[in-house]
């Protein structure tokens, strides 16, 4: 929680001026959240598993078809489990 660095009272973080004495607040700069990172990344896994599978279809060149299916659904059952932390978070 951001504090008033004036008169110490809490602040919420869509302030933009303390309530109490009226100071103004900088904004605070966030890092790139974690979750959005592994969100896309599982998002791209399972779209490259999901085209990997299908072409476990026609060719020998990939890995077996069994397996590949496998990946992408536990992949798929991550995305869906990054996407629901994701949302509740907002």
């Amino acid at each position: 929680m951001q504090r008033c660095k004036q008169c110490d009272s809490p602040l919420a973080k869509s302030d933009l001026a303390c309530i109490n004495c009226g100071e103004a607040i900088k904004p605070v700069k966030t890092k790139p959240d974690f979750r959005k990172k592994f969100g896309k990344l599982v998002t791209v896994l399972f779209i490259l598993s999901a085209a990997l599978t299908v072409v476990a279809l026609f060719t020998s060149y990939v890995g077996s078809f069994i397996t590949l299916l496998a990946a992408t659904i536990v992949l798929l059952m991550v995305k869906k489990s990054a996407d629901e932390m994701s949302s509740s978070e907002q």
